[in-house]
């Protein structure tokens, strides 16, 4: 047996759900890429903010506290009396000062007052310009030392704050020192634990902060009122490794997740791949011959379990048919034995007609020569096979019966017959005109009149083409006409053994061979009175 798509069905849809999921594995951990991107876009925005007040806070801070140590001209010259006197007559000095009980005018003691009010202050540090010594502290050595300025050096971290006199005159540089947890908390409290590497320079150059490993990305800069540079990147592979991580852990679940849909899928579709095969095996045996077989029902299941029955329903069918199908064939060959003979009378009715008119002409009775010749081209256009006519072919058989009426009742009936050039090669269904033609002879004529008219006209129209049929016979009756308008306003195809109920069987024939040729590009409307005929409006649209 050849192999069945179906045996490959599971690994198709395995093949293609791997496939799918992978794909959307891939555009899952691409929109987790651009989100992780803009959340670090974003926290390291707010971490640059931040760090920028914090640092501008602490730089502001920290010129209030220097501006208070040197404040007034007491203070100052407590601190030019530190710099310029030995320890001994420093402290002989503070003690005979007049203001100590007023205004602390000591160093130390400002200095101390200044760290147990600011615990984020680890260092202070002052050097005066034209002196050589340069007073150095620590929140461990509150006291303070003296050393040389030619090797002092701030500390890393150390903010510069200038300092100036009474007379607003620069007299050297201060050097706060800021913990360096202070800047992390801050940091700390935004990343959201993403590794950024901070970085914060002074207006001078020297990074008084930096923290975070790695080799930096793109850095995010920003500068605060004071020209402290903070910046803050991400470092270069983070990202990177962060989606690689995620990406593999998304594939990995997704693989699982696709291997266990495909071990259950593989174990719900063995049943009915057997039953598959089985029903494919018998139909193939049955098509090589063994018609006698037939698919065996006692192991299908619902919808197999229906096309089985219907199969072997239909092989039964057959069977039984294929006699019938023999019995007609045979019956067929005598049908086309009579068909053969019948096409006989035509052929001698035709040369009969024809012999009767040269017969007329001979005689010079040239009106019944005409009479007899419209008659025959009528009969050979009934009995043709043509399905499609032109109109002006169409016309013209209508025009020949309404002669052939018309000469039955001489100087009762008139008829017209126009149509526009363009629209003569025009195709329509055949016999479309002719039955309102002879509905109007059959029954609209009043013979006692002489005044009997109907006329067909062929217009063309802005984009569409119509046919006009008029006459002045008796009409038609209201309620029968409301029927005929409800005929026509139906779009849809009537079933036969409705039409047999009807009386208006021609006028629904017309109506839906129009519909079937011309679709919704067709359209008609009827309009009567009685005892003032009848009119029927045929628009075709153009294409």
């Amino acid at each position: 047996m050849k192999r069945f798509w179906l045996h490959s069905l599971l690994k198709v849809y395995a093949t293609t759900m791997f496939i799918l999921v992978g794909f959307v594995a891939l555009l899952i951990s691409y929109a987790s890429w651009q989100t992780k991107v803009q959340e670090a876009s974003s926290i390291s925005q707010r971490v640059v903010s931040r760090t920028v007040d914090e640092v501008e806070y602490y730089h502001q801070r920290s010129r209030q506290l220097i501006q208070d140590l040197f404040g007034n001209s007491a203070k100052l010259e407590g601190v030019y009396k530190y710099f310029s006197l030995s320890p001994s007559a420093y402290a002989s000095w503070k003690l005979q000062n007049a203001l100590n009980d007023v205004i602390k005018v000591s160093l130390h003691d400002n200095i101390n007052d200044i760290y147990f009010e600011n615990s984020y202050i680890t260092g202070i540090d002052i050097a005066l310009q034209d002196y050589k010594m340069v007073f150095t502290s620590s929140r461990s050595h509150r006291g303070g030392v003296q050393i040389l300025a030619s090797s002092y050096k701030p500390s890393e971290n150390a903010i510069p704050i200038p300092i100036y006199d009474t007379a607003n005159q620069m007299i050297g540089t201060a050097y706060m020192t800021i913990d360096s947890t202070v800047f992390n908390q801050i940091i700390d409290n935004v990343r959201n634990d993403l590794p950024l590497l901070v970085k914060i320079t002074s207006p001078y150059n020297q990074v008084i902060f930096q923290t975070g490993e790695g080799l930096a990305g793109k850095w995010i800069k920003r500068y605060s009122a004071h020209d402290y540079v903070v910046e803050v990147a991400l470092p270069k592979d983070y990202l990177r490794e962060e989606t690689v991580r995620s990406t593999i852990f998304i594939l990995g679940v997704s693989l699982i997740l696709t291997a266990s849909l495909y071990v259950i899928l593989q174990r719900v579709f063995r049943n009915y791949q057997r039953q598959v095969v089985d029903v494919v095996d018998t139909i193939q045996a049955i098509g090589q011959g063994a018609s006698h077989l037939r698919i065996d029902t006692a192991t299908k299941e619902q919808e197999l379990l229906l096309i089985s029955d219907n199969t072997n329903t239909m092989l039964d069918n057959l069977d039984r048919n294929i006699h019938d199908i023999y019995q007609l064939q045979l019956n067929q060959k005598d049908a086309n034995m009579r068909a053969l003979q019948a096409q006989i009378n035509p052929h001698f009715m035709y040369n009969t007609l024809e012999f009767i008119r040269m017969y007329a002409v001979m005689k010079s009775q040239d009106e019944l020569a005409d009479i007899i010749y419209e008659f025959s081209s009528l009969l050979r256009n009934n009995i043709s096979d043509e399905t499609q006519v032109t109109l002006e072919s169409e016309l013209e058989f209508c025009r020949k019966y309404s002669y052939l009426c018309m000469v039955r009742h001489p100087n009762s009936v008139a008829y017209g017959f126009t149509i526009a050039e363009e629209l003569k090669k025009m195709v329509i269904p055949k016999f479309t005109i002719q039955p309102l033609v002879e509905n109007y002879f059959a029954h609209g004529v009043d013979y006692r009149r002489k005044d009997n008219v109907i006329s067909v006209k062929v217009l063309k129209m802005s984009g569409a083409s119509r046919i006009l049929i008029q006459d002045n016979g008796r009409g038609i009756k209201a309620e029968k006409l409301a029927e005929i308008c409800h005929i026509l306003s139906n779009r849809q195809l009537e079933a036969s053994e409705n039409k047999e109920k009807r009386t208006s069987i021609g006028i629904i024939n017309i109506h839906e061979r129009f519909l079937l040729f011309f679709g919704d590009r067709y359209s008609i409307a009827v309009d009567s009175e009685e005892n003032k005929g009848v009119r029927y409006i045929i628009e075709i649209k153009d294409e």
